[in-house]
């Protein structure tokens, strides 16, 4: 089920009632964000038929979260619900383009279809989520990053929590993005001399004087490293919103028949009609073709050939 979130981004409930047969009974609710898999778990106890039973879902994200509701007999869970909820930050909110119920439905239901249209040329679309990205220390002091990311939430070092953003009393070291936001960095107390390369081998032993080698780099060669970020677009940009607001003026008023538009050559005497190869490879609108041919991406991933 898809949840339109629109600013200010405020917690999203969603419903559910307790079908028939139940008195007093104990239901349990998980809900799974299913972004880190983190589990989220509520009771509500001496439930019965049509009780309405109330989940927040938190409306920062564009997300997905699994709604599982279930009793427990003797131990075991029995399912009574199960349903995915998909938030979405729409590109143009339907309740500024309608005034009436039936207007703004209308215009959600063409927000979805222009909104589908510009992901299909954007595929990573103008959503912010919470992703997790999963990657190998290369033994420097710097963890590089491909994806358009703002913050860290949380960083597992070799299968272990060693950075949680919601508890900063319980961090050893904090994590952070640096200025340039192309990598992740550990933040240390004092002067570091910092590994942009992977660092010579050399093992910390004592001289005359006093140590010597390195202490060690922020992301060791071999560590296991998973982090879940903050990544995408804080806000729709705004020439994405005036896109949107184009093709829903088109679906809206018809102007995208395919049949109309891209034709380059007509005769008459057997209908013999020839288009243009953009009319597979565009949106239908030639001033959002536009727009979006900046946000393309030739190459979605660095790799080797």
């Amino acid at each position: 089920m898809e949840i339109l979130r629109v600013p200010p981004y405020e917690t999203i409930a969603v419903n559910f009632v307790v079908p028939a047969g139940y008195i007093n009974v104990d239901i349990y609710a998980r809900v799974t964000d299913m972004a880190d898999l983190s589990v989220q778990d509520i009771e509500f106890l001496d439930s019965s038929t049509g009780d309405d039973l109330e989940i927040s879902l938190p409306g920062r994200y564009d997300n997905n979260y699994r709604v599982e509701l279930f009793k427990i007999i003797n131990g075991t869970e029995i399912e009574i619900y199960e349903e995915f909820y998909e938030l979405i930050r729409p590109y143009v909110d339907p309740n500024t383009l309608g005034t009436t119920a039936s207007e703004i439905a209308e215009y959600t239901t063409l927000e979805l279809v222009a909104r589908s249209m510009i992901d299909t040329f954007v595929p990573e679309g103008f959503y912010n989520k919470k992703i997790t990205v999963i990657g190998t220390g290369n033994g420097s002091d710097y963890f590089s990053l491909w994806e358009k990311v703002y913050r860290v939430f949380k960083v597992y070092e070799n299968n272990q929590l060693v950075y949680d953003r919601s508890t900063p009393e319980l961090n050893e070291h904090q994590y952070s993005i640096t200025s340039d936001k192309t990598a992740i960095q550990k933040i240390r107390d004092g002067v570091v001399n910092r590994y942009e390369s992977t660092a010579q081998n050399l093992p910390i032993a004592i001289g005359d004087l006093a140590y010597y080698g390195y202490d060690g780099v922020g992301f060791p060669s071999g560590y296991d490293y998973t982090f879940i970020v903050d990544h995408g677009y804080l806000t729709v940009p705004a020439d994405i919103e005036y896109a949107a607001k184009l093709l829903i003026e088109d679906l809206k008023c018809g102007k995208l028949d395919y049949y109309k538009r891209y034709i380059t050559a007509y005769n008459t005497d057997q209908f013999r009609i020839q288009f243009d190869k953009a009319m597979l490879s565009g949106t239908g609108n030639f001033l959002v073709d536009k727009i979006l041919e900046k946000y393309v991406k030739n190459i979605v991933k660095p790799g080797i050939i």
